[in-house]
Formats: C-alpha cells, sequence, structure tokens
C-alpha cells in the first residue's frame, strides 16, 4: 500500500516555501512567463508574483497574480498566507511541482498533506477533490468535491480535520490522467455536502500550480511491449489488457514521457479504435503510448475517463540488422556479446576489461557501456579528474545558518559561530543575559522607596546558566524624608484605686508613635482619662423589700388565716454580704368566733 501520512500545522519562515523537492528560498523558484517579453515591450510591468497574460477575446495583454495570490497584478499581489504540501515527500516521486505521483501495487491507498501557515495564523479549511477528465471536445471535463464521508459505500474517506484522504479500494477511473487534489479554502464555510461541477485545466495554472492545492495523481507500472528495432511493427489488442464497455470510445495518446498528458505535450494518436498498429518503427514511435476509454458515469453528467493503460514501446539497443531478422544479418553492438539474434549486456567492471578509470574513482555498469564514477565529494569523468568538490561556496553544504562551513577534500566540517554550541549541524546560541530592564519608576515623594531591574537568561534550551544575578534593587534617589503626625501610644495600664471598694483611677499615653516631626500634626484627643473604681468588689449587705398586701380572709364567719411575705432584694445580699434577717413571711387571724355569728346580720342592720 502506497502511503502518505497526514501531518499537524506548523509554523514556516516567510522567506521560504514548499516545492516537491521540499524547503527552498523563494529566490530560487522562477516563474514561468511565457508572455513576459510581450508585456515588457508594451511596457507593461508586472509584479514579482504576477505573470504576462493574453486575453482570448480582444488578444490583449495584462498581468495576472499567480494562483492563489490576490491583486491587480501590477501594484499588488498578496501572498495568501498558506502553503501546502504533501505530510511525506518520500513517498511520492518527482512529477513537477506542487504534484504527487504514486505507483499503485495495492488496492488502497492514503494521501496527506500538511498546511503551512506563514506569519499569524487564519481561520482555513481544506476541501478534498477528484478529477474526470472529458472526452474532449465533445464533453467537458468534471471535478467532484469529496465530502468528509464520501457516499454510501465509504469507499472515499476524509478525515484528520481534511488533512488525509483514504481510498479503501481503488477503481479504474482513479488512475491518471484523472486525479485527486487537496486544497486550502481560505474563510470557507464548512459543508458534507459532494457537489459536482464542470472543470478544466487552464495553461495559466500548469505554469504556475497554486500554493494553495496540492495534487495527487496514481498511475501503475506500465505494460512492456518488448524491445523493437527501426522499421518493426507493434500492434496493440487493448480488449486483451481492458474490458471495453460497449458504448465506450477509446483514444491513443502518444506521450513523451510518461504523465505529460497534463502538460499538453501529448500527441493523439489515434480516436475510436480498440487495435493500435505502428508500422515502420522510427525513432519517435519508441516510449510510451497510452490508451485512454472514455465512458458515460453515474458520478459525472458527461463522457469522462473510466480506465486507461499505459504501454511502453522499448527500443533495442543491442544489436544492428540489415534485412532479415537472423542471425546472419544482426549482429551485437559494442557492448553486449551474443549471436547477434538474442544479445546480452557485458559487466566491464565484473569482467576485468581493460578501464581507465582513475584509481580512487568506481567502475559504474551501464546497459552496453560503463561509466567511471568519482568518490562521494569530488567531481569529474573519473578518467582523467575527480577534484573535489567546494560546498561551502556551492551552497550544497548542510550547516546550520549559524555556523562556519570549512571544505575539506572530499567533504566539509560545520563549526559553530562564536556565541553558539554544538555540532556545526545543529548549533544552539549560548545563555546570555539579554539587557538590564529600565529601574521601576519610584511612586513616592518623600521617605524612602526600593526601585528593581530584572534581565533574563536568554536560550535556556542550551544548557548553560547565565552566572549573576537576575534583579537589582537600589533606594530611590533625591527624596527628601516626609513629613510625620503624631500618633498616640497604647493605653498605660489603669493606675490601683485609692480606696479599698471606692476612689478613682487613671491611666495615659504618650503623643510619641511616632512623634510629630518636620511640621507634623499633633495628636488629636485626651492624653489621660479618670475613672470611678468599680464597687463590685465591695460587700453588699441584704435588706428587706416593703411586706406585699395581706392575703384576703378566706372564710365569711369564723376564723381564717391570713398571710403576706416580703423578698432579700432590696438590694440582694452579694460580694459576701450579709443575708437579711428576720421573717420572709407572716401570718394572721381574721374572721369572729361561730358564737358570734348570728349577731351579725342584727349588727349590720343597726347600723
Amino acid at each position: 500500500m502506497a502511503v502518505v501520512e497526514g501531518g499537524e500545522d506548523v509554523e514556516r519562515k516567510p522567506e521560504q516555501i514548499t516545492t516537491e523537492r521540499g524547503c527552498v528560498p523563494k529566490s530560487r523558484v522562477i516563474n514561468k512567463d511565457p508572455y513576459k517579453r510581450e508585456c515588457i515591450t508594451r511596457k507593461i510591468h508586472c509584479h514579482p508574483k504576477a505573470i504576462c497574460q493574453q486575453d482570448e477575446l480582444t488578444s490583449d495583454f495584462y498581468c495576472r497574480c499567480l494562483p492563489g495570490y490576490k491583486g491587480d497584478g501590477i501594484n499588488s499581489c498578496q501572498d495568501p498566507g498558506f502553503r501546502i504540501t504533501t505530510s511525506n515527500l518520500s513517498a511520492c516521486d518527482g512529477f513537477g511541482e506542487q504534484v504527487c505521483l504514486l505507483k499503485v501495487t495495492e488496492r488502497k491507498v492514503t494521501f496527506g498533506v500538511t498546511v503551512s501557515a506563514l506569519g499569524h495564523r487564519r481561520s482555513y479549511i481544506v476541501w478534498w477533490y477528484k478529477f474526470y477528465i472529458g472526452q474532449s471536445p465533445q464533453f467537458n471535463s468534471y471535478r467532484r468535491r469529496l465530502a468528509p464521508v464520501e457516499n454510501m459505500t465509504r469507499r472515499m474517506i476524509v478525515a484528520n480535520h481534511g488533512r488525509t484522504l483514504t481510498l479503501l479500494s481503488i477503481k479504474e477511473d482513479d488512475f491518471y490522467p484523472n486525479l485527486f487534489w487537496a486544497e486550502v479554502k481560505l474563510h470557507a464555510p464548512p459543508t458534507k455536502t459532494a457537489t459536482v461541477e464542470a472543470y478544466d485545466w487552464m495553461a495559466f495554472e500548469m505554469l504556475n500550480p497554486s500554493q494553495l492545492k496540492y495534487l495527487f495523481v496514481l498511475d501503475s507500472t506500465p505494460t512492456e511491449l518488448g524491445r523493437f528495432l527501426e522499421g518493426d511493427t507493434v500492434t496493440i489488442q487493448l480488449p486483451k489488457y481492458i474490458q471495453l464497455p460497449p458504448s465506450s470510445f477509446v483514444r491513443w495518446i502518444k506521450e513523451p514521457r510518461p504523465r505529460t498528458l497534463l502538460e499538453g505535450q501529448a500527441e493523439v494518436l489515434a480516436n475510436g479504435v480498440e487495435r493500435m498498429e505502428l508500422q515502420g518503427l522510427n525513432d519517435s514511435d519508441f516510449g510510451y503510448i497510452r490508451a485512454l476509454v472514455f465512458d458515460f458515469s453515474a458520478d459525472v453528467p458527461g463522457r469522462v475517463l473510466v480506465a486507461q493503460k499505459l504501454f511502453l514501446i522499448e527500443k533495442d539497443v543491442s544489436k544492428t540488422c540489415h534485412g532479415g531478422r537472423d542471425e546472419k544479418n544482426c549482429h551485437c553492438k559494442l557492448g553486449f556479446e551474443g549471436n547477434g539474434l538474442h544479445c546480452i549486456d557485458i559487466n566491464e567492471c565484473e569482467k576485468g576489461t581493460p578501464l581507465n578509470c582513475l584509481p580512487e574513482a568506481e567502475c559504474a555498469n551501464t546497459f552496453g557501456s560503463y561509466f567511471c564514477r568519482c568518490p562521494r565529494g569530488l567531481e569529474g569523468d573519473g578518467l582523467f579528474s575527480c577534484i573535489d568538490i567546494d560546498e561551502c561556496t556551492r551552497g550544497t553544504h548542510g550547516c546550520n545558518q549559524d555556523s562556519t562551513c570549512l571544505n575539506t577534500l572530499g567533504s566539509y566540517f560545520c563549526m559553530c559561530q562564536s556565541g553558539f554550541i554544538g555540532d556545526g549541524v545543529h548549533c544552539k546560541a549560548k545563555s546570555t543575559w539579554s539587557p538590564w530592564s529600565p529601574w521601576s519608576v519610584c511612586s513616592a515623594t518623600c521617605g524612602v522607596q526600593n526601585q528593581m531591574r530584572i534581565r533574563r537568561c536568554t536560550h535556556p534550551e542550551s544548557g548553560v546558566r547565565c552566572k549573576g544575578r537576575s534583579a537589582e534593587l537600589r533606594v530611590c534617589p533625591q527624596l527628601q524624608p516626609c513629613m510625620v503626625n503624631g500618633q498616640w501610644s497604647e493605653w498605660s495600664p489603669w493606675s490601683i484605686c485609692s480606696e479599698t471598694c471606692s476612689g478613682m483611677r487613671r491611666r495615659i499615653r504618650r503623643c510619641d508613635s511616632p512623634a510629630p516631626s518636620r511640621g507634623g500634626l499633633p495628636c488629636q484627643g485626651e492624653e489621660d482619662q479618670l475613672a470611678m473604681c468599680g464597687n463590685h468588689h465591695c460587700p453588699v449587705d441584704g435588706r428587706w423589700s416593703p411586706w406585699e398586701s395581706w392575703t384576703p380572709c378566706p372564710v365569711s364567719c369564723g376564723l381564717g388565716v391570713i398571710r403576706r411575705s416580703r423578698s432579700c432584694n432590696k438590694p440582694a445580699p452579694k460580694h459576701g454580704g450579709k443575708n437579711c434577717s428576720g421573717h420572709r413571711y407572716e401570718e394572721g387571724s381574721c374572721g369572729f368566733p361561730e358564737a358570734f355569728c348570728k349577731y351579725l346580720p342584727k349588727f349590720y342592720a343597726s347600723r
């Protein structure tokens, strides 16, 4: 399974961009501008991030910002602030800018991209598309946006916040020249709806691919038809390799090199035939021929590519023939051996054929010949010279920007510059003190106050500790003593009472905490206090309250008993005082004797 893993967002320095060869300085990326001379002739000066274009309708020339940049093309071309590239370039074969070519050997593949933000981060979203090349000129090409979970079959899955696309199975219409791509959309609303729309590649974007778009191309190993000589005839029966639908349309393409269809360099050999025959091969016929099968698809409205097959016609460089193809008429070329009909390569390096390579050079066999290879770090033909390569002056060294490159024979040496430590390839700045910060502001206008300043130990990752203090204090200069208002001290304890159970007591305080000075105000309030000595410690004798009233006589005739009481609470005895002496209650008699009762009515009547 060919896999390109997904990656995380990272910060990248503004002076670098990403191509299929990794990070290179911007100055090394050259815009492809075929009409540049036309704009210069017409005194049209394009922005450095724009190229000259010709209007198809008016034939006028104008400046157009590179794909992804915004502006008028003359005064401004605003950088989008983002770059997109594949997560793992090692899984891709080199194939142009912003394109990853994967040679598929299994039926599952994962594409992954990384988005780099230049400067401050902004919101963005990654959308995935599948491109279907149409049967031109009758039908358009189309693109279909792939939703995060594609269709009911879940054959295509977009995951990892849009950074990966996985094809769980690969169909015939997934191969080149159909392709997939990831595109950064700035401020685009998230949506799960998959859409299909007509879409054709323009020469403008083919010349200068957008840094916001990265293409992924799937291709299989070409079918080798054999090695042929000039004048031979090659016949290709496509149904032997692909099952063709009844309504399909076949187009045969001659490619100068594999996967050149998008670059517009391919040549159409034939249309609408299932059998291709090349008679009398000449030198230009050797190479790659691709059969494109177009048909109607349920995914898109027009007729698009549904299958393809790549064939390779190799030129036999091992022999020459005059007349028939037999041993009498054929003989092997120099560098090959055999009977003329079957010729095999001679490995000059293994056979010990007299070689003229320098002692330090290595012999490397090639098909039909050999060459002398200088050791690493040296260059030359290996026959007459192998001279040292000065990697330092050529800029091909791997030294850190904070190190100095020193050339050696066959190699180079990196040495960290002053102020840095490391092995030369990785240099870290030594820890040093930053400049002192300004002294803190004195907020007081008089009296005493401290000022402070600090400094920071830079580059702690170096592991070297800075010596000295990180903070300093000093007294604020030129502050006059402040006016002091007087403040009372604490009260003194109370003096002893002059009498045992009565008298006066006294306490004092002083205006000395602090005492008023330099025009300060004196203390406000009393300097001493007098108080009566409390009598709560003297004994108090109890005294009776007045007698309460007698209780009513309980009988009307005869003798009864009446009562009255009093309390010892006027005052009550306390602090050891004497209790009240005498009775707390009294009893008395009331009424008349019973013998006298019968005379009472007459007594009252007479009155």
